[in-house]
């Protein structure tokens, strides 16, 4: 991409698709879905049926579809209006088509996570992502523009779905699911709003900062800010697509059985984070790299730096991220939606006031957004600062933190590899000598990382 798509098209495309994901998010079909896998999990696990949960997921995905299909197509007076080229709404409608195909994936998806069958929604996952970057590999190189990356959404989509249909053998009758969703609607509508605007919140986030830096700083700087964003979205799709949805199944498995799930939370929680500041610090390290090897290419290059700064925030948005679905499934969601608004308005509005100070203040308003929400999160949780937990995790995202804004110091970066290679070092010494895994985590990595995580496990 960096190398055959201009800079200043990659920025209109990521201004287009923040105002589509922000359309989109508010529609909250979606999270009801989510509150039908819940207690369709819940149900599943004391002996129920899960057939009827299945046809009422299939039964909101289709109405999802329809009318996000519809939101995408009647937005185009906004899309004009601020500033997108014409000839780009094409892509536009293209993903009205991957997300008919995406929210009947979703449904099939949910099935699976209901039934505790985690493993095989993450393979259809991992499918689409496959598909996706082969076929965008091949379609930049072919048409050279922005549209390569929506068609090659599309084809990952349409890959995932066909996956899906194969491990559910076939759809459920939409019809049939109508009863749970009525005799259910009090508890599904409670638990179905929350998820929705919890999932709004963070897709919120993310979109309305690509808007503002475009609308403040320009299609250039949009392009920058979503490249550095893509790159620190290697860290943090750890927190949502990953580790949430492996762990919300388990815990709402949990709740059926009645078995302690603030241990189950926290088996993940902490090795999920530790994992996360690891990355960063690895990604940061080979981040100089990739220009060299062309990787990164022209203009692009210019993201290096803020991409450095972006990633260290990436620890606390994973550890935020899987707080929340926590939450949600607990029955606390209210309190993770407060602690979100809390988060996203202080972000937003510090960004707003300070936007006259370039890309390093919306890259700052991450920080603080996330920052808001785990205070939030500790004053309910009442972490006490003395455990070695918080201690690792504390040293952990200080040592990040510094391995994050060294880099941009200096041009070649005069702080590379020396203090990223001793963060790490430093961070892997602690690890070894507190031993924050639970010792649980042994049993449930690939046979190959069991070595490697062996010495920084504790006995239980």
């Amino acid at each position: 991409m960096t190398r055959y798509i201009p800079l200043v098209q990659y920025g209109y495309y990521n201004a287009l698709f923040a105002i589509i994901n922000s359309i989109g998010a508010l529609i909250p079909i979606s999270g009801i879905s989510n509150a039908i896998a819940r207690e369709g999990a819940i149900d599943h696990v004391m002996g129920g049926d899960s057939k009827p949960y299945f046809s009422a997921m299939v039964f909101m995905s289709l109405i999802m579809a329809a009318i996000y299909g519809l939101a995408i197509v009647l937005a185009v007076p906004i899309y004009l209006g601020s500033g997108i080229p014409r000839w780009l709404l094409g892509t536009a409608y293209i993903y009205a088509g991957t997300a008919f195909i995406q929210s009947i994936a979703g449904a099939l998806g949910l099935y699976l996570w209901l039934t505790g069958r985690v493993a095989s929604q993450g393979m259809g996952s991992t499918l689409n992502m496959l598909v996706m970057r082969l076929t965008q590999v091949v379609l930049i190189v072919v048409v050279r523009n922005v549209y390569a990356l929506a068609i090659s959404v599309l084809l990952g989509s349409i890959a995932q779905f066909i996956y899906y249909l194969g491990s559910a053998k076939g759809i459920a009758n939409p019809s049939l699911g109508i009863g749970i969703i009525v005799s259910r609607i009090r508890g599904l509508l409670e638990f179905g709003f929350q998820s929705w605007i919890l999932g709004y919140m963070g897709t919120l986030g993310f979109s309305l900062l690509t808007y503002l830096v475009y609308l403040y700083l320009g299609p250039d700087f949009s392009g920058i800010y979503g490249l550095a964003a893509v790159l620190a979205n290697v860290v943090t799709a750890l927190g949502g697509p990953a580790v949430s949805t492996v762990l919300s199944s388990r815990v709402s498995h949990g709740l059926g059985l009645g078995v302690n799930v603030g241990r189950i939370f926290h088996d993940y929680a902490v090795p999920t984070f530790i994992t996360a500041t690891l990355m960063v610090q690895l990604i940061v390290l080979v981040l100089p790299v990739l220009p060299m090897v062309g990787i990164i290419n022209g203009e692009y290059v210019r993201s290096i730096p803020y991409a450095s700064v972006l990633l260290g925030y990436a620890p606390l948005a994973v550890i935020a991220t899987v707080y929340t679905s926590y939450y949600w499934v607990v029955g606390r969601g209210w309190y993770a939606f407060i602690a979100n608004i809390a988060g996203l308005g202080t972000g937003v509005l510090v960004y707003i006031m300070l936007h006259s100070l370039g890309i390093y203040m919306a890259i700052a308003s991450n920080y603080i957004m996330y920052m808001v929400i785990l205070v939030m999160y500790r004053h309910n949780e009442g972490w006490s600062v003395r455990s070695s937990n918080v201690l690792v995790i504390g040293s952990s995202l200080l040592l990040t933190l510094l391995s994050s804004s060294l880099l941009p110091i200096g041009d070649p970066p005069i702080s590379w590899p020396l203090a990223q290679l001793i963060s790490m070092i430093i961070l892997l010494i602690a690890l070894y000598v507190i031993k924050p895994l639970p010792n649980s985590l042994v049993n449930q990595v690939p046979r190959f990382a069991k070595p490697f995580i062996a010495p920084f496990t504790r006995v239980d």
